[in-house]
């Protein structure tokens, strides 16, 4: 029984562990969204506004997830070219926000990677969709 426990226990914070190195001198970056525009269960995704990305950023990671229905939408890296704001459509990796009832929390994590992929910013937002 207790095996069973530990195997249970161990597969349900598998998700929530990274092995990503994170600089000790990382930065919180700020991130905003808007589910404007947004279809339930469709594969895009929202505009994203981040701002106090370090200037040593080479690629970007976005991760989506949704705390209400425990749900993994997915990441993506791409390289980072400059731009503040991630496009709507710039990340179709992930999936689309589509809670099955009630409103889903998602949740938006964005970290900035430098050219060896160590984390030296990273910061998030969570809204509900639809919202309240």
């Amino acid at each position: 029984m207790k095996a069973i426990f530990c195997l249970v226990l161990f597969s349900l914070l598998i998700p929530f562990y990274s092995c990503e190195k994170i600089s000790e001198n990382a930065v919180k970056l700020s991130v905003d969204f808007t589910w404007e525009g947004m279809e339930s269960c469709d594969w895009g995704n929202p505009e994203i506004n981040i701002r106090k990305i370090p200037e040593q950023t080479k690629h970007i990671k976005i991760h989506m997830y949704d705390h209400k229905y425990k749900y993994d939408h997915g990441s993506v890296v791409f390289e980072y070219t400059g731009e503040n704001i991630i496009p709507m459509d710039r990340y179709k990796n992930i999936q689309g926000p589509c809670p099955p009832y009630e409103p889903g929390e998602y949740e938006i994590t964005i970290k900035a990677l430098d050219k060896n992929k160590i984390v030296i910013g990273m910061g998030s937002k969570t809204r509900f969709f639809p919202e309240k």
